[in-house]
């Protein structure tokens, strides 16, 4: 029962993660902005790499939410926490360490893509550390 808004919580971050670098807060290559080739083809900059991860890690984040909402023992949430966790660290990372973005400052990618992953990303971990604490207490209930 308590573990019903996390679940859904966790299917709108993943869902958000996925669909907001293309809408909300687009990346450079939304706005048409790519990296030029010397054979002049066009190229997607550090941030399109970037958001293609996070279209596999919202999906994940959306798995997780899935996942959360049918466990049954507090273990199988606990890991379902676990999971989300590192998916929210993994959010927070592509931007900041793993492709990274833009290397200029100006780029829509610095001012609005970046800051809003991290944000989610937090969320996510908020989120799945809150199931993990809950869960570890149930855990102590049950032996």
């Amino acid at each position: 029962m308590k573990f019903y808004w996390p679940a859904i919580a966790l299917i709108i971050l993943g869902i958000f993660i996925i669909v907001s670098p293309w809408t909300i807060a687009p990346v450079c290559e939304v706005n048409g902005m790519y990296a030029k080739l010397t054979s002049g083809k066009d190229f997607p900059m550090p941030c399109g790499w970037t958001v293609r991860a996070e279209l596999g890690i919202g999906a994940l984040v959306v798995v997780a939410g899935i996942l959360l909402a049918f466990a049954k023992s507090a273990e199988a949430k606990m890991m379902v926490g676990i999971f989300g966790a590192v998916l929210g660290l993994l959010v927070i990372l592509f931007p900041t360490v793993i492709t990274k973005m833009c290397a200029l400052a100006d780029h829509p990618c610095n001012i609005l893509t970046k800051p809003l992953l991290i944000i989610l990303g937090l969320i996510v971990i908020i989120v799945s550390g809150w199931v993990i604490y809950t869960s570890r207490n149930e855990m102590g209930k049950d032996g």
